[in-house]
């Protein structure tokens, strides 16, 4: 059979439907998954830079202060969910406002900073506008430890743990995808000796006494040879004793608890459980105590170790669990070398405890939920088969030209 121009032409036709619109379905699917999958490129790290062989190092006693630094790579970072984990036998936070957010980059502070032992949480965004959105290498805040025990050589580390969370606004992004991708640590060496207890001295009196005895006696007998002797007496004593005592030495200052903060909400649902961290600082000695009311009757008893008691600053974490429902109001006392004791109404936290709510479920009935996508999808169901169902069509058609020319 002789092939003209026109049967090879629609030959070509054919060739090319057969071959380009699977080749068009392919492309359409890989371009909607590739919409939907967030591309993760954001890494956290600290300032000054360390590690293992290159470690941060430290007396103890000194300050620690590390930035946290934010590199957003390809993403656009519009939230950042901080849950920062170190050693509270090694470290702890120098104040109750130790966390210091970096309020140009990241002005609104959802959350926190919450203290407990041996963690730091709080979150950060950079607001409504999203033309805020960090694109570029940018410290979020700084945090400042205080080193508290010598680590004998082997580094402690401050970490992001793995509730750690990063959002970003980026076309290819969803909403509430975490865009981390990698954390770097903090690599901490601290050297020196156990801080020792600076003792001050009792006021002790040292009276400086006066004593001016001045007796004058006068006698002056007077005898007249009479039948009636008149003799005179006449004594004078006149003693004079003057104390004046004299107190040296210093008045002690009590300590001062800044702060009592805790990791979740006040208010929750009986059996309720709630870590409280306790703040605080003395000027002239060191904290050797704290005690904990939680407002139920129940008391935590003296803790004397952990969290930088034995020196100036504390930062010192119980938990509790609540079982009955009630309002309460807990407490932290704070009491220092020299026996003196904070006041306890400088540092509370009401706790409101409810019942459980419990909400009937009609028999028979599951409720379900629909989630809505973030990003329209480019392709459906529907298009592939009317992208189908034209390529048969148009084969058909092809086909019969074929045999009629």
């Amino acid at each position: 059979m002789r092939l003209n121009g026109r049967k090879l032409f629609l030959i070509g036709f054919i060739f090319v439907l057969l071959v380009g619109i699977p080749i068009t379905v392919y492309f359409l699917q890989e371009q909607q998954e590739t919409r939907i999958r967030a591309e993760k490129s954001t890494n956290l790290t600290f300032t000054p830079d360390s590690s293992t062989t290159n470690p941060i190092k430290k007396s103890i006693g000194d300050s620690i202060p590390l930035d946290i630094m934010v590199n957003p790579g390809t993403n656009l970072v519009s939230f950042l969910k901080l849950s920062i984990q170190y050693d509270p036998d090694k470290l702890a936070t120098d104040s109750g406002s130790a966390f210091k957010p970096n309020t140009i980059v990241f002005p609104t502070v959802l959350e926190g900073p919450i203290y407990s032992s041996g963690k730091i949480e709080v979150t950060l965004s950079v607001g409504p506008d999203p033309t805020k959105a960090i694109q570029s290498l940018a410290k979020a805040g700084t945090i400042t430890f205080k080193a508290l025990a010598n680590t004998a050589g082997q580094p402690t580390l401050v970490t992001y743990s793995s509730t750690t969370q990063v959002l970003s606004i980026g076309s290819s992004d969803q909403a509430s995808e975490n865009v981390l991708s990698s954390t770097t640590p903090a690599t901490i060496i601290i050297g020196g000796t156990s801080i020792s207890p600076t003792v001050t001295g009792t006021p002790i009196p040292i009276p400086t006494s006066s004593l001016t005895p001045t007796p004058t006696v006068t006698l002056t007998p007077t005898s007249t040879v009479t039948n009636t002797p008149t003799p005179s007496l006449t004594p004078t004593t006149a003693p004079t004793i003057a104390t004046t005592p004299t107190v040296t030495g210093s008045v002690n200052s009590i300590p001062v608890c800044s702060t009592l903060a805790v990791d979740r909400a006040t208010t929750g649902v009986a059996p309720f459980a709630i870590t409280f961290t306790a703040n605080g600082t003395d000027s002239d000695g060191t904290i050797s105590k704290v005690n904990f009311n939680f407002g139920d009757g129940t008391v935590s008893g003296d803790i004397s170790t952990s969290g930088g008691i034995g020196t100036d600053s504390i930062n010192v974490a119980t938990s509790h669990e609540y079982q009955s429902v009630g309002t309460y109001t807990a407490s932290a006392v704070l009491t220092d070398n020299n026996g003196g004791a904070s006041d306890s109404n400088s540092c509370q936290q009401t706790i409101i405890v409810q019942e459980e709510t419990v909400t009937a479920t009609p028999s028979g009935e599951v409720a379900t939920s629909t989630p809505t996508p973030s990003i329209e999808p480019t392709g459906s169901v529907g298009t592939v088969i009317g992208i189908g169902a034209a390529a048969m069509l148009l084969i058909i058609v092809g086909g019969l030209l074929f045999f009629v020319l």
